[in-house]
């Protein structure tokens, strides 16, 4: 009896085609609604994330000295990288080079930054510029003004641009940086400084007072307020000469295939404790710089579960509502039904059919709408300031073809509820009643 039912279900869709077509539309709206929403989500947050690894120049897995987070959370002293340890980390990665793509080391310094008639605190960030920019990737061209690092030369250094203004140098000319990907513009861009070079003065690995006095190759967004009126970035051999050691911070290493990341800073650690050599490897997301992404991306999910439950619930009781009203306004039918024979099981599965083939098509009408708004959105080339980030972020849609079949099977799932309740009611009624109902 299963073909004749669903060929009856079939021509019910077509002939209450008003009922049908409101009905399809609550279910291909709600799709649309709570994936384009749920795809917009993701996407932020994976772009935030690449942003983190390539830009912020994280790569994959962080390698420090055992305890650096940890001190560096405390506020206590910061923990190197000496010689012994640079060589095993590099000998490491070089054997498993199969894995690793690029690796950068860091070095963080700070003291006080002086133009001859400015003075500020600073803090430095030095890494290997060339190493630095094939980690950005897309973002290896960081220079608001100027060049970048790796085309500056090594005695150059890179100043936030609130800093920058601190130290009475300012860009010529207003145009925007950008371009519409949200990216900045390879470009040279003509900048001027009271005093071409800055003095930056601070203590060496042993206590001592040390100064260097690089140029000023451009600006750079330093990310949070505090942080942009006090970050230069610096080749890591300036860093290591105005510190008086030849010491790293951190590695940075972008393996090939990040799923891997686990893996591989288990057994790098491991193989340095072997060696006797105190040295943490792990996803940047774990360590002290992953801080920030984590409380972030926290907050984000937990906005995301209280918007998408919101959406869910509108989208069910709008698709709710409407099949049962469509099923409701049907009663006489299903009273006609049970008077030419018709057993009342009959009649609910001929309603959950009905409802089922309905829903599902207007999935389908619903992921064309999805795939058109994701498309439309790509396309449109939008850009928008994410958080504290000052640097552009596009906007986008992520295509999630699980995040897809999970909604249309609650979708189909509240619509077939929602025939079954009233078909199942008025099949369970006497049949002059049903008749009579109007």
């Amino acid at each position: 009896m299963a073909s004749p039912l669903l060929r009856i279900a079939f021509r019910s869709v077509r002939k209450n085609w008003r009922h049908s077509m409101g009905a399809g539309l609550a279910v291909a709206v709600g799709f649309a609604a709570i994936t384009l929403f749920a795809g917009y989500l993701s996407d932020f947050e994976a772009t935030v994330r690449h942003v983190t690894e390539e830009r912020m120049m994280l790569g994959t897995v962080v390698v420090e000295g055992t305890g650096a987070s940890a001190a560096l959370s405390g506020a206590a002293e910061r923990i190197y990288l000496g010689g012994a340890e640079q060589s095993f980390i590099d000998d490491y990665l070089r054997g498993r080079g199969g894995e690793v793509a690029v690796r950068v080391r860091s070095l963080f310094v700070g003291g006080i930054a002086s133009n001859g008639r400015a003075s500020t605190p600073f803090l430095g960030w030095g890494y290997d510029p060339q190493e630095g920019a094939a980690l950005r990737q897309r973002f290896a061209w960081d220079a608001w003004s100027g060049r970048p690092l790796h085309e500056a030369g090594g005695d150059s250094v890179l100043l936030a641009n609130a800093l920058a203004a601190l130290l009475e140098c300012a860009p010529r000319g207003d145009a925007s940086p950008f371009g519409p990907d949200g990216l900045l513009i390879a470009g040279e861009r003509p900048f001027e400084c009271r005093n071409p070079r800055v003095q930056l003065i601070g203590s060496t690995g042993t206590g001592q007072v040390n100064a260097v006095e690089p140029r000023v190759a451009g600006f750079f967004d330093g990310g949070r307020k505090e942080l942009d009126a006090q970050m230069i970035m610096m080749p890591l051999a300036l860093a290591q000469r105005f510190r008086n050691a030849p010491d790293v911070s951190i590695y940075s290493v972008l393996l090939r295939e990040p799923s891997r990341a686990e893996e591989f800073a288990r057994a790098l650690t491991a193989a340095a404790r072997a060696r006797g050599l105190a040295i943490d490897a792990m996803p940047w997301e774990a360590s002290y710089y992953g801080v920030q992404f984590r409380q972030g991306m926290g907050l984000l999910r937990a906005f995301r579960s209280l918007l998408t439950l919101v959406v869910v619930a509108l989208a069910g009781m709008a698709v709710f509502s409407t099949m049962v009203k469509a099923v409701s306004e049907r009663t006489r039918e299903i009273g006609t039904l049970r008077s030419l024979g018709f057993v009342r099981g009959q009649v609910t599965r001929l309603f959950i059919l009905e409802a089922s083939f309905l829903s599902a098509s207007a999935c389908g009408v619903g992921l064309l709408l999805t795939l058109a708004g994701a498309a439309l959105v790509g396309g449109a080339g939008i850009t928008y300031t994410g958080g504290l980030m000052s640097t552009p972020l596009p906007l986008g849609v992520a295509l999630d073809p699980a995040t897809w079949l999970t909604v249309a099977l609650f979708l189909v799932g509240i619509a077939v509820f929602a025939a079954w309740l009233p078909a199942r009611r008025a099949a369970r009624s006497r049949i002059p009643d049903a008749l009579a109902y109007a």
